[in-house]
């Protein structure tokens, strides 16, 4: 077995020379074999063990850098961003429980649902928790006390996540912490229909619904456009009109079979208005009494899923919905939370 001239990678493999090469703190062996039938792990292993070698006997040989943001690979950047996520929602896991989802979602939807496509203002920002005066506003009156929490919780996330990175803004902070209090909520029903803990468990987390969060939301001080919001008891009618017209400019709808839906038509408005109201249940059963031919279809088909053990359909809609009024009116900016990543240089 011959190890390859190239061996170690990161992102390019070293030529035995003498111009030191950059290899990433989590070592990566790119090399091959001259007998076919050696195993590629044991060629692996060689080359790790050769570098090892190399800094036991010479640590001189040795030296580190930093690798700017702008060098990373894209396997690095979903590294760090998958490695902020976890720890972000561990951290917020117990701050906030399934009883906090409602609350949760409402400071989202009262946020978003200040944008004006019209003059691309306001949005989905985090501005409910920044602006004093937005929260003030008499629909937001009973969500004070839970943005506080969320703007305390803002603290354990910032001392979770590795410190070379952006600290977390507060519309992500937001969306983060109704992921998991929503995904506690919808486990409590899940372990309720199994017979075991363990059962629930698996069920829980085997077939649990995947909930994708892209992250890196600009926060912005500035509050949104008051009186836009409808009264939580407005009539369905009102509540409708003002969702299929949330995220869409003037006379761009269209008319006809093929036009594209706006982003909260009747079925994605049913399935978030309801899920942030105080309660509910109660609300769904309103929604579906006064427009019957608009929404007890839907609430019949959330039903039947959200019946089954792991309600994979209702969930799966939820989260195509959430993710949309996260979005709404939302400025990203793509390296949120990614940081320079020490790199180890060997001379040969």
């Amino acid at each position: 077995m011959a190890l390859a001239s190239k061996s170690l990678t990161t992102p390019k493999a070293f030529v035995a020379g003498s111009k030191p090469v950059a290899i990433r703190p989590r070592l990566q062996v790119s090399c091959k074999a001259s007998n076919e039938g050696a195993a590629r792990r044991d060629v692996l292993l060689a080359g790790a063990a050769a570098a090892a070698t190399l800094l036991q006997s010479s640590p001189a040989a040795a030296a580190t850098r930093e690798m700017a943001v702008s060098s990373l690979s894209t396997f690095q950047k979903a590294a760090q961003r998958t490695a902020f996520q976890t720890a972000a929602e561990g951290a917020l896991k117990p701050l906030f429980k399934a009883e906090d989802a409602t609350g949760l979602l409402a400071l989202m939807l009262h946020d978003a649902a200040t944008y004006d496509a019209e003059t691309k203002t306001g949005g989905y920002d985090g501005s409910i928790l920044i602006n004093s005066e937005e929260l003030n506003r008499p629909e937001n009156a009973y969500l004070k006390p839970l943005a506080a929490r969320v703007k305390e919780a803002k603290a354990a996330v910032d001392a979770a996540v590795d410190p070379k990175g952006e600290k977390i803004s507060y519309a992500d902070l937001l969306v983060l912490a109704t992921k998991v209090a929503t995904t506690q909520a919808w486990k409590a029903v899940k372990m309720q229909k199994t017979q075991t803990t363990s059962g629930g468990e698996i069920i829980t987390t085997v077939y649990g619904t995947e909930w994708p969060v892209r992250l890196g939301r600009v926060d912005s001080a500035a509050a949104g456009a008051a009186g836009r919001l409808p009264a939580a008891d407005a009539p369905v009618a009102e509540i409708t009109a003002f969702m299929g017209k949330l995220g869409v400019k003037e006379g761009s709808a269209g008319a006809g079979p093929f036009t594209p839906k706006p982003p909260f038509w009747e079925r994605p408005t049913f399935f978030i208005w309801p899920a942030a109201a105080k309660d509910p249940a109660a609300e769904e059963a309103r929604f579906a009494a006064e427009d019957p031919a608009n929404f007890a279809g839907v609430k019949r088909d959330m039903d039947r899923s959200r019946g089954t053990l792991t309600r994979t359909d209702y969930e799966v809609e939820f989260i195509n919905t959430f993710t949309k009024l996260a979005a709404m009116g939302a400025t990203f900016n793509p390296d949120a939370y990614l940081h320079t990543e020490t790199t180890l240089q060997l001379k040969f």
